[in-house]
């Protein structure tokens, strides 16, 4: 179980939960989490499967504690498969979901259309169609393509069930403040009912 901080969600005065980037990125009616964590992405191996390292994963993403209230449950996922790379996943999805996802549509999409030599250059940028002139990664979208660090390693994209996937609108759950530290930006939880233990109901 993988809880971290989601910054881009932001809560309101009616604590209504709003995305502002594009990770995670909710269209298409899947969730998925390719342009944000990186370095978790690719370092880290919770599910021990070296071929899959993400697969039956639990993923949760809370508001920071600068929002009120803080660590808010914006989304649950258990990861359906992770993918090395953007031209993988783009070839996964359903026209209609990839679609809803290209950044090449939306400002906030977190899919990168490839291009044919994507094939044999899955990491080259420019492999791919370059997104919409205001997308939220417009200077940093590179590194959402390339692997990852000094030594190279893909960050694995993630997709989620559809059956075991969660959206809250507003907030209706928060996480103990002790349960995760105060400045800490991921915590890694030994099961989801150990991370649900420490789930609180809010009250406005």
């Amino acid at each position: 179980m993988y809880a971290y901080i989601v910054t881009s969600i932001k809560t309101t005065p009616h604590f209504q939960l709003h995305q502002t980037c594009s990770a995670p990125n909710f269209d298409g009616e899947r969730i998925t989490l390719c342009t944000c964590k990186h370095k978790d992405r690719a370092t880290f191996h919770p599910s021990g499967d070296l071929h899959d390292p993400w697969k039956n994963v639990w993923v949760a993403g809370l508001t920071s504690k600068s929002e009120y209230p803080s660590r808010s449950l914006a989304y649950l996922m258990c990861v359906e498969c992770s993918f090395l790379n953007q031209m993988k996943l783009w070839c996964y999805l359903p026209s209609d979901c990839r679609r809803a996802k290209s950044a090449s549509e939306s400002k906030i999409g977190d899919l990168f259309e490839p291009k044919a030599a994507a094939k044999n250059y899955p990491y080259n940028p420019a492999n791919y169609r370059l997104p919409v002139s205001d997308h939220v990664h417009s200077n940093t979208w590179h590194s959402d393509v390339m692997q990852w660090g000094k030594r190279s390693q893909p960050h694995r994209l993630l997709l989620g069930q559809v059956a075991q996937s969660y959206r809250w609108m507003h907030v209706k759950m928060i996480l103990n403040p002790n349960a995760i530290g105060v400045s800490a930006h991921h915590k890694m939880y030994s099961s989801l009912k150990e991370f649900i233990e420490n789930l609180q109901e809010f009250a406005p």
